[in-house]
């Protein structure tokens, strides 16, 4: 059995920056893995981005339909965390959900906790007035772009990225 809290600022900031460092390594281009994730993630936490993006998690709190939520089972053991925010586009007429964060601890992965957590969230969603889900994963993520697509989620954008020689 899972279930969702808000994320506390205070006390879930450690080991969501940690689940998030993993999954943008998980999520880097094959040139930019090319360094061990130990160093990845002792340089990425020595710059101001842990700080930037988890201001900006909290900032996005403050909208009542964002879903900041950390995952536990039902002896509270952190399972992972979902982070989605809502955009209006009122020219059109749609508001858009978009997964900013759906992270699960690698121990709980492949056993169909992600398949529940992205219903739980299209649920919230549709609820909350949304009426596109957004979700970004990495190239090399297979087991996350099947999840997506086994769900109905279909390619909308392809981002191109060239490492530049100096």
């Amino acid at each position: 059995m899972i279930h969702f809290r808000t994320i506390n600022a205070e006390t879930d900031k450690p080991f969501i920056l940690e689940l998030h460092c993993e999954i943008i390594y998980e999520s880097e281009t094959p040139w930019a893995r090319k360094e061990p994730y130990t160093e990845y993630r002792k340089k990425w936490l020595s710059t101001s981005q842990p700080e930037q993006f988890f201001s900006h998690l909290i900032e996005t709190m403050k909208d009542h339909r964002t879903i900041a939520e950390v995952i536990e089972d039902s002896n509270h053991n952190v399972l992972g965390y979902i982070w989605v925010i809502f955009q209006d586009v009122p020219d059109y007429h749609l508001t858009i959900a978009e997964i900013m964060d759906l992270i699960i601890v690698s121990a709980h992965r492949r056993a169909g906790l992600g398949t529940k957590v992205l219903k739980y969230i299209e649920d919230r969603a549709v609820r909350q007035g949304a009426h596109l889900l957004r979700s970004e994963t990495g190239i090399e993520n297979v087991a996350s772009q099947n999840l997506h697509r086994k769900l109905g989620f279909e390619t909308y954008r392809v981002l191109f990225e060239k490492q530049l020689q100096r």
